[in-house]
């Protein structure tokens, strides 16, 4: 059974963050002036993450924050505030145990991680991708990336020592090797993203087809986005991603990054 947590006192306590673990269920118990309040903050903290972001988009991307998913998914929310209560980054995810031969696998697919621009850079992304990986003990793991920071903060874990018991594909070895998900690994790859990925799609077939009629052999999301940012999403300090460069990313695409525990056994056939 995974943790369902609530407030706890800090992420860093000398940066004096404070962290509140929620779902959607709780933050649909709250009264209507407190909702109206978190709509508030989250349109301010998303439209200064993603200024070029559509207004029907944006409302869509608040709106997942009110909604539960079916399917037994559950919606789980990370908020992240500063000394002063200023919401500075949220995140959002759903979970469930899929079932991929005759093994309950526990699945996540993390809808989107939100943070201040000014307070990009400082390795809290990297902070709020461990804790989720520990504190809800996911087996498998995916989130699409749609600009280089986000994608880093996420490839980069495990090289960095962090999250060892997991691999993350699509990577860069060494010497700049593409590392993507093995081919005899694709079919458990697309069998536990469908089922997590149920909850973004609306619970409409049609929806999930299309997420998986335009995502790559690499994990690429084709033609995903419009103009979301002021800046080339895909320039890493103004310089080019070989990463983002090797899997053939335009400023349209997403890549679709997975983690998944050694352990995991995906060689098996799946039930019909």
């Amino acid at each position: 059974m995974m943790k369902h947590m609530q407030k706890i006192d800090t992420l860093t306590r000398k940066e004096g963050i404070e962290t509140e673990i929620t779902s959607t269920d709780q933050i649909l118990l709250r009264s209507g002036e407190k909702q109206k309040k978190l709509r508030t903050e989250l349109k301010y903290l998303v439209s200064h993450a993603f200024p070029n972001m559509p207004k029907q988009d944006l409302d869509s991307y608040i709106s997942d924050y009110f909604i539960q998913p079916g399917e037994k998914l559950r919606r789980q929310v990370i908020f992240f505030r500063n000394e002063s209560d200023k919401l500075i980054a949220a995140t959002i995810f759903d979970y469930k145990e899929v079932q991929y031969g005759d093994t309950l696998t526990r699945g996540i697919y993390l809808i989107s991680r939100t943070i201040l621009p000014e307070c990009q850079g400082a390795g809290l992304g990297k902070t709020i991708a461990q804790k989720i990986l520990t504190e809800f003990q996911a087996d498998v793991l995916f989130t699409t990336c749609a600009q280089s920071s986000s994608l880093h903060s996420w490839v980069g874990l495990p090289e960095m020592g962090l999250m060892k018991k997991f691999e993350v594909y699509p990577r860069l070895e060494q010497k700049g090797i593409l590392k993507t998900l093995p081919y005899r690994d694709l079919n458990f790859a697309i069998s536990v993203f469908r089922q997590v990925y149920f909850g973004v799609a609306e619970g409409k077939q049609e929806n999930l087809d299309e997420a998986i009629r335009n995502l790559t052999v690499v994990m690429v999301r084709k033609n995903l986005y419009g103009k979301m940012y002021d800046f080339n999403p895909w320039e890493k300090n103004k310089r080019e991603d070989k990463l983002a460069k090797a899997l053939g990313v335009t400023n349209k695409d997403g890549v679709l990054v997975m983690f998944r525990k050694k352990d995991c056994d995906s060689s098996f056939a799946p039930l019909n």
